[in-house]
């Protein structure tokens, strides 16, 4: 630690303590609240200073102040005899720095005792706010226990414990903060009173130890006041906290009781449609139900909640301005931009609906209890229209000019949708509410009836499904499970909302497609719209139909407990979150590296200089790397571990030592030829006696086409490890020759002449290196002579010598240049008979 000599802290000591005097001075009245940076510590502090002003210690003169320098003409004119004042000495920078340490903690004192003066006012609102909403929650309580497990108003009353929740933590947050500021300056005062005493320990002088027990007794009382005010603030928070954990502990429960309600609600049959006791009692259920809900409706007109109500239609009313001056905005410029477009009025009503379903959405979230479901199933009326209004709106945009003129095919399911939603909302006593629901039934099965042989596109076999639908919803409300039909209802509604929205956006996307191509759009825009638009349309409405299902067996909570429902098979689990994104990785990376591989495929385009085999390069590398990263995302989602995964790969290792090697040299063989570029797509080659062309070079095996047009799949660890000729290798042209002889006699020069001039009149050979002949022979029966020239290319030497050879032939008939051939001279010498020599030679007799 660093240590200062005692003059150093002397001095450092009287510079504190005369900011701190300077400081109480300066303090106008006792009574008066303290001004910043004067530190009042607690007048019942043990051995501290008086509450109003902080005496200072023992000081010493304060030095004059510094004469300013003067300038040497001012020298020359000096003619007074007094001498001049001794200069002031300057504060050492740590001094300074020290100081301005202090001055900051008087700042926190000051602010503390602000926070000391306040506390009381501030306590006395916490309790009357506190009070408040024990209030409230004892209300929820008794709703809770007189509910009688309707899973509608358990679900009201957890949305209203949430907005409790919420109050009370606003309530606790400055007192937490006051806390948690008290706790930092008890900290800092620790640390100085550790400071002050470690330089006691060090024995200083008597006017440094006399400052530093000064300051020992002024931290004490002020710590000691910081400690009676945090105790209080404890105190105060011990109740709220407590409330906040039995908060908790109510909303901890009511949501694991909402789910059985819902369950009780949907799966228990009602047996008061055949019940003659229920009839009788039906008139007297009817006016309770009627008078409760009279009290509701009065008490949000003219009672306690009435100010609510009046703030939500405040609410309400700015949101409809909002949205209908937004209308105005989009439909002028839509109409400025695209004035022959047709569909802009069905898409006006499309946002209209889905605008107003977010309003009421947004007002329902500080309405009273029954009020807020009220709200929210309207809203989810008005955005079901949205939604059947908009899967219509992309279905007529699809067909064609007759179908697009029907009525849409869920318009009658989305009045059922919405007249079951509200008929649970009302919750009418039975038997009332299953008549009323069955009655509902026998009309919409005699209009879908009517209505399903006419309808057309994606819906048509589902509409004709509809009539034997509403059979079987009949059915199961006579039997008593009249909320399980209205349910089942609403599935098969958004089913096929659904199904006519993905079929709509798949055909526009199709058509977008088809416009781009057209238009020469880019390559990889077309590969990503391509290989993600079919997929994340399906998943998309897939997860929305989850959702909205969800809300209706329990809200939010339920579908995050079918997202995260878990199915485990040993180490491996997958829920249905994670098998989305397994699915939407995966044709995330089938599109990118579509996209990539097209890029890569318009190289030579983009870059005329590009090598073919770069090209190949890229394109297999790309593929193996995206399609590794995929398969270990997938990996991690099921819960492989890296341990898992090295347990694989040693097994892996051992399979590859017996039955997987020549897989293994093929495919390390594959790495060495695609990085090496020994061979490249293009390339002629030539394996033993066999000529062709390379298709295409794979990890595994090479493809080549012969020039008969025959596919060979030759293993790569054959090409490495056997002898091969690469007649294109970073170099197509090639040399060829032809042999040919004439008549002794020919005259030489000209038979050199017609040579090269029948090699130069091919365009394919090559002026340099420029074709020549040599005179190789003078043979038994002719003068044998070698044309030698270069191709530009391998693939056509054959062809370019053919030619060639026929222009040679052609000028030596033209210049009676004669091409021998062996000839043998027999003399039969007379007196010899031939045929007794060949008998003798034979060795006859």
């Amino acid at each position: 630690m660093l240590r200062f000599p005692k003059s150093a802290a002397l001095g450092l000591l009287l510079c504190l303590c005369l900011s701190l005097s300077a400081l109480a001075a300066s303090q106008p009245d006792a009574a008066k609240a303290p001004p910043a940076g004067n530190v009042v510590p607690s007048d019942t502090a043990p051995a501290g200073p008086a509450p109003d002003k902080a005496p200072p210690p023992p000081a010493k003169p304060q030095p004059a102040a510094q004469a300013p320098a003067k300038t040497p003409s001012d020298k020359a004119g000096d003619k007074s005899p007094e001498k001049a004042e001794p200069e002031a000495e300057q504060p050492k920078d740590w001094q300074v720095l020290l100081s301005i340490h202090q001055e900051s903690l008087v700042q926190q004192a000051s602010r503390f005792k602000s926070m000391e003066g306040l506390l009381p006012k501030n306590v006395r609102k916490f309790r009357s706010d506190l009070s408040a909403l024990e209030g409230k929650l004892d209300e929820l309580n008794l709703i809770i226990s007189l509910s009688g497990g309707n899973p509608w108003e358990l679900r009201a009353v957890l949305g209203d414990l949430g907005r409790i929740r919420r109050s009370t933590e606003t309530l606790l947050a400055p007192f937490q903060e006051s806390r948690d500021e008290l706790d930092k300056i008890a900290v800092r005062l620790d640390s100085l009173k550790e400071e002050f005493a470690k330089r006691l320990d060090d024995d200083p002088e008597p006017e440094i130890a006399e400052a530093l027990n000064y300051f020992l007794r002024y931290i004490k009382g002020v710590r000691g006041n910081l400690s009676s005010v945090k105790a209080t603030l404890e105190k105060e928070l011990a109740p709220a906290k407590d409330f906040l954990a039995g908060l908790t502990a109510t909303d901890e429960g009511l949501r694991q009781k909402i789910p059985k309600a819902w369950k009780s609600y949907y799966f228990t049959p009602a047996t008061e449609l055949f019940s003659l006791k229920a009839w009788g009692d039906l008139r007297q259920r009817l006016q309770l139900w009627a008078k409760s809900n009279g009290t509701m409706l009065a008490s949000l007109v003219h009672g306690p909640d009435a100010s609510r109500v009046a703030g939500l239609g405040v609410k309400a009313g700015v949101g409809l301005a909002v949205l209908l001056l937004a209308d105005l905005v989009a439909v002028l410029r839509l109409r400025r931009r695209y004035p022959a477009f047709a569909g802009l009025g069905q898409l006006r009503r499309v946002w209209l609906l889905a605008g107003l379903g977010v309003i009421l959405h947004w007002t329902a979230e500080g309405a009273p209890l029954m009020l807020q479901e009220i709200l929210n199933a309207l809203a989810e009326i008005l955005l079901a229209a949205g939604l059947a209004v908009f899967s219509w709106f992309l279905a007529r945009s699809a067909a064609r000019a007759d179908e697009a003129r029907r009525p849409n095919p869920l318009r009658l399911l989305w009045t059922m949708f919405s007249l079951g939603l509200l008929l649970q909302i009302a919750d009418l006593p039975e038997p009332a509410l299953t008549t009323v629901w069955i009655g509902l039934l026998l009309l919409f099965f005699e209009r879908s009836r009517r209505s399903a042989p006419g309808q057309a596109g994606p819906l048509r076999l589902a509409c004709r499904l509809t009539p034997a639908m509403a059979v079987a919803l009949l059915v199961l409300a006579a039997l008593g499970w009249q909320h399980l039909s209205v349910l089942a209802l609403a599935g098969w509604f958004l089913l096929l909302a659904a199904v006519q929205t993905g079929s709509g956006l798949s055909a526009a996307v199709s058509e977008w497609q088809a416009r781009a191509a057209r238009e020469g759009a880019s390559v990889v825009t077309r590969a990503l719209v391509s290989g993600l638009g079919f997929p994340l349309i399906f998943l998309s409405l897939f997860f929305l139909v989850l959702y909205w299902f969800s809300t209706e067996l329990g809200g939010q909570d339920m579908f995050l407990e079918a997202v995260s429902f878990t199915v485990a098979v040993g180490d491996v689990s997958v829920t249905l979150g994670r098998l989305a994104l397994i699915l939407t990785g995966f044709f995330l990376t089938r599109s990118s590296l579509s996209a990539v591989q097209s890029f890569i495929r318009d190289l030579p385009r983009l870059r005329p200089g590009v090598d073919p085999g770069v090209r190949d390069v890229l394109d297999t590398t790309s593929r193996y790397l995206f399609w590794g990263i995929y398969v270990l995302f997938a990996l991690f989602l099921l819960g492989f571990s890296f341990t898992s995964l090295a347990v694989v790969a040693g097994g892996l290792s051992v399979g590859i030592g017996f039955g997987l090697q020549n897989i293994v040299n093929n495919f390390v063989a594959g790495l060495i030829l695609l990085f090496g570029r020994s061979i490249q797509a293009g390339d002629t080659i030539q394996i033993d006696a066999t000529w062709g062309q390379v298709r295409k070079v794979n990890i595994r095996n090479t493809v080549v086409q012969t020039f008969d047009n025959a596919t060979l799949f030759v293993p790569n660890s054959d090409l490495i490890a056997g002898k091969l000729v690469n007649w294109t290798h970073r170099d197509p042209t090639v040399r060829r020759e032809i042999s040919v002889g004439v008549a002794y006699g020919s005259d030489t020069d000209r038979v050199r002449e017609i040579l090269l001039a029948a090699a130069r009149s091919q365009p394919r050979v090559l002026p340099q290196p420029e074709p020549s002949v040599q005179f190789l022979n003078f043979g038994e029966s002719s003068l044998d002579f070698k044309l030698f020239f270069w191709v530009d290319d391998v693939s056509v030497g054959l062809s370019t010598t053919s030619d060639i050879r026929f222009a040679i032939n052609r000028r030596f008939r033209e210049e009676g240049i004669e091409i021998p051939f062996p000839q043998r001279e027999v003399r039969i010498v007379e007196g010899i008979d031939p045929s007794g020599g060949a008998i003798a030679a034979a060795g006859g007799d």
